[in-house]
């Protein structure tokens, strides 16, 4: 018996090949494992069962969405095992997040060879999510990416396309118990900060918002680079609309970890309960969930179990 490499082979831009996953891995982690393509209706059951007998991990082989099911199958039975994932999909955002290698091979040779984190797991209104979950814009363009044929960065970009100059700001209004964000630690950093004026607080309209449990959407956007899948918080960020100007100028910095950008505001909270002027689009890892105008966030601080490798900042 095996652990299984789940994969699932509808989900990134180019076929999964698992004898070429395979091939690179040393003989004794090679003989450790079997890839097991894998789909909807997303029934995890036998292989947590199988991770379980073998003391695990689950091991995922796909994208935001596919880890995000395996996440919600492993919480539903307490988390018996820790969750491996393997980028395999357009985006592989979580993977980003957590300075998995995003080379397949490469990142299931690390995670064998890795450690198991215990990580925060956010909520929104009751509903887990790993990385990030977010209203406005950026739902509006999950919800369309998902009704649009074909996956990779050029579905992605037209859905973006559609929706940019048209998408409207929302008023908020919130009820939430805030913490202070974490001093700069470089020089450059503490002198970028001395010149900039205080947090003015949570924001009253967005175009974008989301909150997240790690710092990168999925692309290499460092949407909140201050996030900490460890400290109990979830880091809220909005994105301002970009101007023509600012796509030139402004959004590069977004694709860097230490960039800075007036376009992103941002800050740290425990629990929040958020209402909207009017229902809008919501996603979870990027799968789009039922539109609505009130949202409560919460924390269950390092409840998941996340295998991760050397390269992981978080203990």
């Amino acid at each position: 018996m095996k652990l299984p490499i789940l994969f699932n082979p509808a989900s990134g831009t180019s076929p999964k090949d698992p004898d070429a996953l395979l091939r690179p891995l040393p003989k004794d982690l090679r003989d450790r494992v079997e890839p097991t393509p894998f789909g909807p209706p997303w029934d995890f059951e036998p292989a947590i069962a199988q991770a379980i007998r073998l003391e695990g991990p689950l091991l995922v082989w796909g994208g935001d969405g596919t880890i995000h099911h395996a996440a919600k199958a492993l919480i539903d039975r307490g988390c018996p095992v820790p969750l491996g994932a393997i980028p395999g999909g357009s985006g592989n955002g979580l993977a980003r997040g957590l300075r998995t290698p995003l080379e397949p091979a490469g990142a299931l040779q690390r995670l064998l060879e890795g450690r198991e984190l215990r990580m925060d797991l956010p909520r929104l209104d009751g509903a887990p999510f790993m990385n990030v979950c977010g209203t406005g814009f950026e739902a509006a363009v999950a919800h369309r990416f998902d009704a649009l044929p074909g996956r990779g960065f050029t579905t992605y970009a037209r859905a973006c396309w559609h929706l940019w100059r048209t998408w409207p700001a929302a008023a908020l209004t919130w009820d939430a118990e805030q913490e202070p964000m974490p001093s700069a630690k470089g020089r450059i950093e503490r002198i970028r900060a001395a010149f900039h004026a205080p947090g003015t607080g949570l924001p009253t309209t967005a175009w974008s918002l989301c909150f997240a449990n790690l710092p990168t959407y999925g692309g290499g956007v460092w949407i909140a680079p201050a996030a900490d899948p460890t400290d109990g918080c979830l880091q809220w960020a909005t994105l301002a609309r970009p101007s023509w100007f600012d796509l030139l100028t402004e959004a590069p910095s977004l694709f860097r970890e230490g960039g800075h950008t007036p376009l992103r505001q941002e800050g740290r909270l425990r629990r929040a309960t958020l209402r909207l002027e009017r229902p809008l689009p919501w996603h979870l890892d990027g799968e789009p969930v039922a539109e609505r105008d009130r949202a409560e966030l919460t924390v269950d601080s390092r409840a998941f179990r996340m295998q991760v490798t050397g390269a992981c900042p978080w203990l």
